[in-house]
């Protein structure tokens, strides 16, 4: 796609050339002919399903089935296109520089949500793009509709997503903004989860009751109706010609029109936080200032806030969190669950603290500042894995609290397992220090893959631990072995490091 230097076609081939980088790196013909051969081999399973289909005389469950699949991946785009929507306008620090060069801000920020909506569309355009091909061969041409339904749909999920972000950075200003971004993309991800899961959830009373309701809804004329107007971008794929009318000009409006007062938008929302950040700094200035006293308290508000303000890992933390809510609602339905429970909370801890502790230990922003402090670095480390641990056991103690009114063996168990596995994630961060940076939060074992790999089989460990006391404790020294090597494992192999005093 060559285009002449500054114009939207030259800036979105350098986007799709940014994007296909970060999808296949170093190793690009490597993805390029796998992802390849994969394709052909869906085409070839895409051909066997359409040959056997005939698009004008659908079963009547077919539209509610399939379409709310196209729902979930809508659903799913939505979310990609937040966090695409916080990286373009923040993360990747260049959209500065090109609202300050020659071409147009609305050229840019067109180009821009192109970006984020190839990237939105390529894994469903990989999938669904072989069946709207072997249409075309088998008689069934109304199945090239899937290029423009899948186009429009990706088009109107950037136009959503980059209207939040941008509204969040008008109300709440830039840095802010970033951090509830990315807190609602997560969410939403994490949300499809729950809707597969609310079945699990649901009594089996409810679940009669939402059947018969859903049976109602789905009768001519209802809400769930084949023909509905909730099922168009199902039928937009399948070429009916309204829905698919309705789909392209929904997408491709709200596209049009986002983007046309997105650059304005954008522009006085970063002016007003640059502007109350200025006044907050002299409101700052003015006021006197007043120091915490105390080494303990002071070191663990300072992990706490920069924990507050990394908003990664807020959304981490809260996927994690987010996961197991299926898990409670089984468990207080049914009581025998509780063995699958306690087990179950006590590797979320573990993988938990070990996440927060190497925030605190291994990721420290200022190491040399804290290797010069009048205090020993070990007994500072140890502060900053009492401030990993403290808001891991603040997030279980209502299952705790509930085990205690159940039954005390199980809350028993649950404390020492819940120390255990705590602790040996902050132990290991102590006695095996490395060197990390809390932007890169989804690779950090990478200067030490075989600590990452311990460190995960001391969280099974002691999960098996749990669940061998409450179920089969002849068998418990077997998951104590593995969970009590890794803190060992981690002693020895970062002797040498304690004894060379690194910091990180």
């Amino acid at each position: 796609m060559s285009a002449a230097v500054g114009t939207a076609r030259w800036l979105l081939r350098h986007e799709m050339r940014v994007a296909w980088r970060g999808v296949a790196g170093k190793r690009l013909w490597i993805v390029a002919l796998g992802g390849g051969a994969l394709w052909m081999c869906i085409h070839v399973f895409a051909y066997i399903a359409v040959s056997s289909l005939n698009l004008t005389h659908l079963p009547s469950w077919v539209a509610p089935a399939a379409g709310s699949l196209l729902w979930l991946a809508i659903m799913l785009m939505l979310s990609h296109a937040i966090m695409m929507s916080v990286s373009a306008l923040f993360d990747r620090g260049d959209l500065d520089l090109l609202l300050s060069s020659p071409l147009s801000a609305r050229t840019v920020f067109i180009v821009r949500g192109l970006g984020i909506t190839l990237s939105c569309a390529a894994l469903y355009a990989f999938l669904l793009l072989p069946f709207a091909n072997v249409g075309l061969f088998t008689g069934r041409s109304r199945l090239l509709a899937i290029y423009p339904t899948l186009a429009s749909l990706a088009l109107l999920c950037t136009s959503l997503g980059m209207l939040l972000t941008l509204t969040l950075v008008r109300t709440l200003g830039a840095r802010r903004a970033r951090t509830v971004a990315q807190i609602i993309g997560a969410l939403a991800g994490a949300s499809i989860f729950l809707v597969t899961q609310a079945q699990n959830m649901a009594s089996p009373a409810m679940r009669v009751r939402v059947a018969g309701l859903l049976g109602q809804w789905m009768h001519d004329g209802e809400l769930l109706a084949p023909d509905g107007a909730l099922w168009f971008p199902f039928r937009a794929a399948i070429g009916e010609p309204l829905p698919l009318v309705a789909v392209i000009l929904l997408g491709a409006g709200s596209f049009w029109l986002v983007m046309n007062i997105a650059y304005r938008r954008f522009l006085s929302g970063t002016q007003e936080a640059v502007a109350g950040s200025a006044k907050r700094k002299a409101a700052l200035n003015a006021a006197p200032m007043r120091f915490r006293s105390g080494i303990w308290l002071v070191v663990l508000m300072k992990e706490w806030k920069l924990i507050l303000r990394d908003p990664n890992l807020i959304a981490q933390t809260l996927l994690q969190t987010l996961y197991l809510i299926p898990l409670v609602f089984v468990v207080f339905r049914r009581e025998e669950m509780l063995t699958l429970a306690v087990p179950s909370a006590v590797l979320l801890a573990g993988t938990l603290s070990g996440t927060l502790a190497w925030i605190t230990v291994s990721a420290e922003d200022a190491p040399e500042l804290i290797g010069v402090a009048p205090i020993s670095l070990a007994r500072i480390r140890w502060m900053k894995v009492v401030a990993a641990v403290l808001p891991v056991w603040l997030l279980v103690s209502p299952l705790l609290i509930y085990l205690l009114v159940k039954s005390l063996p199980l809350s028993v168990v649950f404390v020492l397992c819940l120390a255990g596995s705590t602790l040996s994630a902050g132990l290991t961060q102590i006695w095996y220090p490395r060197q990390g940076d809390r932007k890169n939060m989804k690779k950090p074992v990478e200067s030490g893959k075989v600590m990452g790999f311990l460190e995960g089989l001391c969280g099974m460990g002691w999960a098996g631990v749990a669940w061998c006391l409450v179920s089969a404790p002849i068998y418990t020294p077997l998951p104590l072995v593995f969970a009590i090597f890794v803190p060992i494992a981690a002693w020895f192999l970062g002797r040498e490091r304690r004894e060379q005093g690194l910091l990180v």
